[in-house]
């Protein structure tokens, strides 16, 4: 499958009809589209994916889901696709238009005006595909076409087949056919990249982000289709199952499928209500933030609920306040002490050499009541003895002598301990305590003032009729978003309970359906598809093993052709665990890579040969789309990609480079010999795009000269 022709009209930077071919030679499938930053390259990328998706798109990439949502929904979105001139022009076109309709009583050009009017609010695009192949349909092209028109807020979308609509399209449904005859949407974003943005892919860490690429990558590696097969298989034996079984096992039977049904429809009820609140919660949320930044603008941003709570916050701070300010008084009483430091610190001195004084008194009037008891026990001994008995006493009894300090103070002990502990907080935490204090009154009038300040601002300007009216707004939106929120989290317990109870009647289907007895033809029948199911249970899961060795070996095939590291990815190991898919990266000793700290540029390098690998397992024959396309690569790295990755990657590929930036002149010329077109973005003065188709050979030097 390959893309001949592009067409947009008065798409975001392309004003009224621009259209370009890309290269379909097969040894030249190289076509290059480059431009200045702002000119309109990736807003080229997103027409291609709306023309093919719509609002779909959401389900290609994150990041079109993030823009739809800071948008306000999808319609706030489409709108801003269409050309802002183009947009200016048909308003003041209107007016000519409304007084020409209103002129003519003439109904056929009443109708033709009308068209006139749809035509000047109408963008959008077309893309024909060629060498296309469609099961039991001969065709030589298809072509998607997709406009919308934004006075009226209406989208449509059409498949031409050779030119021609067909039954078909308008059997399946357009959406429908794009998805199972042209590229599914869960995997167009292995088509459609962003190569700087692309390191997601080494980013993947919660269980919900495995699940989504892991859907993806199951769709690529095609094992959904089996899957899907054995399912079909499991009804057919429930339908046989039920011609032969009696009325009550009918009838069970029944019931079971009836609540199946139900569930399936409630499910399907129940994600479109989901999608339309989740749309109407982005528009709700985007229209409170627009009027909250009025309130501000007006120097009014409190809603009545924030202005209470400052009122109760500008009590308590008060109250903190008078709290600070009674600490800060007692802590004042020290302040004179505080002052007189070195006095006070005499005063300590004097008290330990006083307290000392007193020890070594109470110590020798210990001493002498010893040496006296000890004297009179030996007094009865001979007068030779009692001397030596003296000498040894006087020897370990002897007093201390004194300091001969003189007892000026005299405090007691109670008055000691308390001066100790004054001496101590002045000596170690009071300048603390008192910058701490100091601080924190500071601190807390600033916030008193600020929070009075907002306060008498609400307070004044409680009357304007303006203000007014935009907070009941702003409280009546609020309302809406929180009910809006908790809706959608009721839908997703209901889906969540849903999902188990259809498990559980699947389950209850299977094992009711082996114990009746059937006829001997309809057991022929039972037994093939039993079979079958047991032999699609078998090549599911060989050819989830099959993937998983082709996967890990084309990754590593891949990853170290573009990487200038000799082996550095020595082990890929791709984990199939039922319907979640992992890939784990080892080096030479065996040990785990963590993608998550590799640099940028390798990171990309690594998403690079993911892509290339699943594109190569997914046997999709669909152009692939570059944006950035050598963004945070050095000249190594470029160069492999260019050698490598490009010329294989696809039998069609579109590069989007930054010239000079991403691609310089020398790496050009690896690749002209791959590349069959190339267009170069001018913009005027008015910032309106246009395309200059160029010979490859002249690129550069086309672009040195503009």
């Amino acid at each position: 499958m390959l893309i001949d022709q592009i067409k947009l009209n008065n798409f975001r930077a392309y004003k009224g009809q621009q259209s370009l071919s890309l290269s379909t030679n097969p040894s030249k499938h190289v076509t290059i589209i480059s431009g200045q930053n702002g000119f309109g390259k990736t807003s080229f990328l997103t027409a291609l994916v709306w023309i093919l998706y719509g609002k779909l798109m959401v389900d290609v990439d994150e990041r079109y889901r993030k823009e739809i949502h800071e948008s306000g929904g999808y319609q706030r979105y489409v709108f801003k696709l269409m050309n802002r001139i183009a947009l200016q022009q048909s308003r003041h076109a209107l007016d000519e238009l409304t007084t020409q309709m209103a002129a003519t009583q003439n109904v056929l050009e009443q109708g033709v005006i009308q068209e006139k009017i749809n035509e000047l609010y109408t963008f959008g695009g077309s893309i024909t595909l060629t060498n296309i192949f469609i099961p039991h349909l001969a065709c030589n092209e298809v072509t998607v076409n997709r406009s919308y028109n934004t006075k009226n807020d209406t989208e449509e979308l059409e498949i031409l087949i050779d030119g021609k609509t067909n039954e078909l399209t308008k059997t399946i449904g357009s959406e429908i056919f794009i998805n199972d005859f042209i590229l599914p949407k869960e995997i167009a974003k292995f088509f459609f990249f962003d190569a700087e943005k692309i390191t997601a892919l080494a980013e993947v860490k919660s269980t919900d982000e495995k699940l989504y690429f892991s859907k993806a990558y199951n769709e690529v590696l095609g094992i959904k289709k089996y899957t899907d097969l054995k399912q079909s298989l499991q009804n057919v034996i429930l339908r046989v199952a039920k011609k032969s079984a009696a009325k009550a096992d009918i009838k069970k039977i029944e019931d079971l499928q009836e609540r199946k049904s139900q569930l399936s429809q409630l499910i399907e009820i129940k994600k479109e209500d989901l999608d339309r609140k989740e749309q109407e919660l982005i528009v709700k949320k985007n229209d409170l933030s627009e009027i909250f930044e009025k309130l501000i603008r007006l120097g009014s941003a409190l809603t009545v609920e924030e202005l209470q709570d400052y009122r109760k916050m500008k009590i308590n701070l008060g109250e903190a306040i008078a709290r600070n300010k009674s600490n800060f008084t007692e802590l004042l009483e020290l302040a004179p002490f505080a002052m007189l430091m070195d006095k006070i610190q005499k005063v300590h001195h004097q008290i330990s050499l006083e307290e000392r004084q007193q020890h070594i008194n109470l110590v020798n009037e210990l001493l002498s009541e010893k040496y006296e008891l000890l004297k009179n026990a030996f007094s009865g001994s001979a007068i030779a003895q009692q001397d030596e008995i003296d000498l040894i006493l006087r020897t370990h009894l002897d007093k201390i002598e004194s300091t001969n300090e003189s007892i000026i103070l005299g405090f007691t002990q109670v008055q000691v301990n308390h001066f100790n502990a004054v001496y101590n907080n002045l000596l170690k935490s009071y300048a603390k305590q008192f910058k701490t204090l100091v601080a924190e009154g500071k601190r807390l009038q600033s916030s008193y003032n600020i929070t009075n300040k907002k306060v008498q601002d609400a307070d004044i300007k409680s009357g304007d009729p303006v203000i007014k009216e935009l907070r009941v707004s702003h409280r009546e939106l609020n309302s809406t978003v929180e009910n809006l929120s908790a809706k959608i989290l009721s839908i997703n317990v209901d889906l969540g309970v849903y999902d188990k109870e259809l498990v559980t009647l699947n389950r209850q289907l299977s094992e009711y359906t082996k114990h009746i007895k059937v006829e001997k033809q309809d057991q022929q029948k039972i037994e093939t598809s039993t079979r079958l199911i047991k032999q699609l249970e078998a090549f599911i899961y060989e050819l989830k093993l099959k993937k998983k060795a082709s996967l890990e070996k084309n990754i590593k095939k891949e990853l170290n052709a573009l990487m200038h590291k000799t082996n550095f990815v020595d082990y890929v190991d791709v984990q199939i665990t039922g319907d979640l898919i992992d890939i784990d990266l080892y080096d030479v000793t065996g040990n785990l890579i963590n993608k998550e700290g590799l640099s940028k540029g390798e990171q990309q390098l690594y998403a690079t040969a993911l892509l290339k690998a699943l594109v190569t397992e997914s046997n999709i024959q669909f152009p692939v789309f570059i944006d950035s396309p050598l963004q945070k690569l050095d000249k190594y790295h470029a160069k492999n990609i260019i050698t490598e990755f490009y010329p294989s990657v696809s039998g069609q590929v579109v590069l989007f480079p930054l010239l000079e930036k991403e691609l310089s002149e020398q790496e050009y010329e690896m690749l002209l010999p791959k590349v069959g077109k190339a267009y170069l973005i001018n913009q005027d003065e008015n910032y309106v795009s246009s395309f200059s188709d160029l010979w490859p050979a002249d690129l550069f030097t086309q672009f040195n000269q503009a």
